[in-house]
């Protein structure tokens, strides 16, 4: 940098970083503001409205509190009649749900549009659209996605609201991005970058649109600026989604010019930026990223962490049903369109009946109105065979390329974590060759009982670590088929209070192989009226297990960290029968959890125990069995100190 630059550019710096501040704060104290405002007495409309704003704070920080918000301006307008607070709860609800839910973001959206267009309100249109677009754009679908993006444009200038038209400007850059016309989503984005400058409004996700042109077009010097100017302004902003893209892609450029610890350091950053926000797609792309740094380099274990992240997401956002549903609600609002337009022509036949009763003329009238709408309504029907053939084909062909790529992914890893103890086996096994000729070499020559022990004790411990590192293969498959179940068993009827004694002491005596000396009371208050449940018995089995030993491993805990004079662990198990359901409860007096941790426990992945004791897959997998496998609930109340207790509560219908 030349000398006389540099007194030149600290104060245009300066300038740069406190308008950063500047929207940073305001951004907290708009919603500070918010917040305050929302406990003052206010007209039920003007409440809906404000939560909505509330939700659209929170949207950039925590997706959950943005979703709760929505749920109660939503929950209002209904009870209240206000059908546009309804809409725009509606859109805000849909956007809280997008990462987690795809297929009722959809319908939300639709929805909201449908509100909106009945009212004719045009920026609640535009609104709609947007989001519809997004959808479109995840879904790779350019021509729907780009459409909806140019209509809510088009309404955002007729309306003259310049701050909208930012925002799509920037989504259409970011869309003819992701389809790699960099020409296009370069032009829109300088468009969008001029005019939020003369605005004074956020540019981050601009930044990031131009970094990804620079970065594709090879000016990585450029792209390497404009993502870190993204990311100083998202963090400023405290905008978690939009650092999550930025972070990504900034560890893109650093693994395109082979630095894989500049690339690993910020795919780490986008990865937890994403999961503090519940950004389930920003997850999916710094996993990815992780994922192929760690099998370039190593460790394994890494490897396939990240790997089975990446798996979880895909499942989350790309999965067959969620596919099969996305479609089914695409052609259902074909077929409303349609049906709309068949009811609209009935309605015409029938005014046109009514006018020409009187005479024959009518009458024949009437019957080649009725031909008619017979061979259009056989069009229709065959345009709609038609539809649904396509969209099944086009189902079919996503399905098995999700399939191959899932089974190309866990091959590798599978194979790749299997070489090490198979490794270990095959060199121990040549080692105790060698030493077994050894032995016969002594003995021809002379017997030596002191290089015969040595020579036996180097054999048998050998064998200890064949044994070993086979032992760990084992566990490896073993852990691999766990998680591969499908949980297709058909329920059959169990006494849950004998399912419920045997997992406990299953739990108990697995702790104890490991730890001889402990020792816990275990309790039981069984209801012996409880008549058998239709459930499935090993799935269920599982959930049982899961939360016997996560209880065993807390009271062990809180013995081994606090040593507190007098403590007994102790975990009791119950059941009980209710009117409509069946409750089993597991409770402990062992550390509890903290409430910071609670929120967290039913996510994949997540696990307070110490690297290489869980996987933080037990209470995920457990809630799914329980939630989607039998229609309950599992639910945890804890107290720090004290103890938690897990509730399962099944549905007898």
């Amino acid at each position: 940098m030349p000398a006389w630059l540099r007194p030149l550019l600290l104060p245009v710096l300066i300038f740069l970083l406190s308008g950063i501040a500047h929207r940073a704060a305001a951004q907290q104290s708009t919603l500070d503001k918010l917040l305050l405002e929302e406990q003052q007495p206010q007209p039920d409309t003007s409440r809906v409205l404000l939560l909505c704003r509330i939700s659209d704070q929170y949207w950039a920080l925590r997706t959950d509190s943005a979703e709760a918000y929505a749920r109660r301006a939503l929950a209002l307008a209904q009870r209240t009649g206000y059908r546009h607070g309804e809409g725009e709860a509606l859109n805000r609800l849909g956007a809280a749900l997008r990462e987690s839910n795809l297929t009722r973001a959809l319908e939300l959206f639709q929805e909201s549009l449908r509100l909106a267009t009945a009212m004719n309100d045009r920026a609640l249109q535009a609104q709609n659209l947007r989001s519809i677009g997004i959808i479109y754009v995840y879904l790779r679908d350019k021509r729907q996605g780009l459409a909806y993006y140019f209509q809510a444009l088009r309404i955002g200038e007729e309306l003259g609201d310049e701050r909208r038209i930012v925002i799509e400007l920037s989504n259409i850059g970011l869309g003819y991005d992701l389809f790699n016309q960099l020409d296009s989503a370069s032009y829109y984005q300088e468009r969008a970058y001029a005019l939020a400058k003369r605005l004074n409004a956020s540019t981050n996700y601009i930044l990031y649109g131009l970094g990804q042109v620079a970065r594709k077009q090879g000016r990585f010097a450029e792209a390497r600026d404009y993502y870190r100017r993204s990311i100083a302004e998202s963090r400023a902003l405290k905008h978690q989604r939009s650092a999550n893209f930025a972070y990504v892609g900034l560890a893109t450029l650093y693994q395109q010019l082979g630095q894989p610890d500049s690339s690993t350091y910020y795919a780490r950053l986008g990865c937890q930026a994403g999961q503090n926000n519940g950004f389930l797609r920003g997850v999916l792309n710094a996993s990815t990223l992780l994922t192929q740094n760690f099998k370039a380099s190593g460790p394994p274990d890494s490897a396939l962490k990240y790997q089975s992240l990446v798996l979880a997401m895909k499942d989350t956002l790309f999965g067959q049903e969620k596919v099969m549903r996305l479609q089914s609600i695409d052609y259902r609002e074909r077929q409303r369109a349609q049906q709309a337009e068949a009811e609209q022509a009935a309605l015409k036949t029938r005014y046109r009946t009514y006018a020409l009763v009187a005479g024959v003329l009518a009458l024949l009238l009437l019957v080649a109105l009725l031909v008619r709408h017979d061979r259009q309504q056989q069009q229709v029907n065959a345009a709609l065979e038609a539809s649904l053939a396509e969209l099944k084909s086009t189902q079919f062909q996503l399905v098995q390329r999700e399939k191959m790529a899932f089974l190309g992914e866990l091959t590798a890893g599978v194979a790749h974590e299997l070489q090490n103890p198979l490794g270990f086996v095959k060199q121990f096994a040549a080692v105790s060759t060698d030493l077994i000729d050894e032995i016969n070499g002594a003995q021809r020559l002379a017997r030596d009982g002191k290089l015969e022990r040595e020579i036996l004790d180097g054999l048998k411990q050998n064998l200890l670590n064949i044994s070993q590192h086979g032992q760990r293969a084992t566990a490896i498959i073993k852990g691999m088929l766990e998680h591969s179940r499908t949980g297709t068993a058909e329920r059959e009827a169990t006494d849950l209070n004998v399912l419920a004694q045997e997992n406990l002491d299953l739990a108990y005596q697995g702790l104890q192989l490991t730890d001889p000396a402990f020792s816990a009371l275990r309790g039981t208050d069984f209801d012996n009226s409880l008549q058998p449940v239709a459930v499935v018995a090993p799935d269920l089995g599982r959930v049982l297990l899961n939360l016997c030993t996560n209880a065993l491993y807390a009271v062990r805990q809180r013995q081994l960290q606090n040593g507190e004079s007098g403590y007994q662990p102790e975990v009791n198990v119950s059941t009980r029968r209710l009117k409509d359901a069946v409750e089993i409860r597991v409770r402990d007096n062992g550390t509890g959890i903290p409430d910071a941790v609670k929120a967290k426990i039913f996510q994949p992945f997540f696990t307070t125990k110490p690297v290489g004791e869980g996987t933080g897959l037990g209470l995920s997998l457990s809630h799914d069995i329980v939630s989607s496998g039998h229609g309950g609930t599992l639910t945890v109340q804890s107290a720090e100190g004290v103890g938690t207790e897990f509730l399962i509560t099944l549905p007898l219908n």
